[in-house]
């Protein structure tokens, strides 16, 4: 599809260089959130058939989508950075798992081939995109999903109290340097001044004007967020517009 000069470009997104991260991605995650224990938490809310296909978008090092091919037919693992698909396409080959497809894209831009999906995954990625064009990624997304399908959307997003943003920031990241090194807290400093994490109240909105009723959402030190999701209709957000 050729490019539409109005559209939001994601490789120019304000985040890290993943292409450059990508070996050590895992070691930086694992010292300051509970990986495994994320991924269990949303393999029991999508309760994947064998008979099923699950689509990341942004697998980043695929520690979500290696997991998840353990109960279903095929996952679609998708990123913008060739570094982090061929990290993971690695680590595939060497887990010996060979029903996952690793393709390039991102919310924008990702075009699913055959048949709806049963399950959409999206863990601390949404970010790199304004506010509107996370609304366009949410509706997209949707249309995608079976009917009922279910959506985990998993991201930095702030439920802290905005007029004590100063206070609640500087009291974040000084623990976050004191559990994961200087560097860490640099890298959320930087997220905070740079990319495009909303609040919770506008996500939830986003999320139900897409089309998903929101079965659970749960919130982490004020700055991080889990939404499970299911897929309730096709048209929710021309519905939401028919009396603006």
């Amino acid at each position: 599809m050729p490019a539409l000069a109005w559209q939001y470009h994601e490789p120019d997104h304000p985040g890290a260089n993943f292409d450059a991260l990508a070996e050590i991605y895992d070691r930086n995650m694992q010292r300051f959130r509970d990986v495994q224990g994320e991924i269990e938490e949303v393999l029991d809310f999508l309760d994947l058939q064998p008979d099923q296909s699950v689509l990341e978008i942004g697998t980043g090092t695929g520690e979500f989508a290696l997991a998840a091919a353990r109960c279903c037919t095929r996952v679609y693992a998708v990123d913008l950075s060739p570094g982090m698909l061929r990290y993971a396409e690695k680590k595939a080959q060497m887990r010996g798992v060979a029903n996952v497809e690793f393709l390039p894209g991102g919310f924008l831009t990702y075009r699913h081939e055959g048949a709806p999906l049963h399950a959409i995954v999206s863990q601390i990625a949404l970010h790199h995109l304004p506010d509107f064009w996370k609304q366009i990624a949410l509706l997209r997304m949707a249309e995608m999903l079976a009917e009922g399908g279910k959506l985990c959307l998993r991201d930095v997003v702030y439920s802290f109290d905005p007029a004590k943003h100063g206070e609640f920031l500087d009291e974040f990241i000084s623990k976050a340097a004191e559990k994961a090194g200087p560097q860490f807290a640099r890298s959320i400093c930087e997220h905070v001044r740079n990319e495009y994490s909303t609040m919770d109240w506008i996500m939830r909105g986003m999320i139900e004007r897409a089309g998903f009723k929101i079965e659970k959402a749960t919130h982490s030190q004020g700055f991080f967020a889990l939404y499970l999701c299911t897929k309730t209709t096709n048209s929710a957000s021309a519905e939401g517009n028919s009396n603006d």
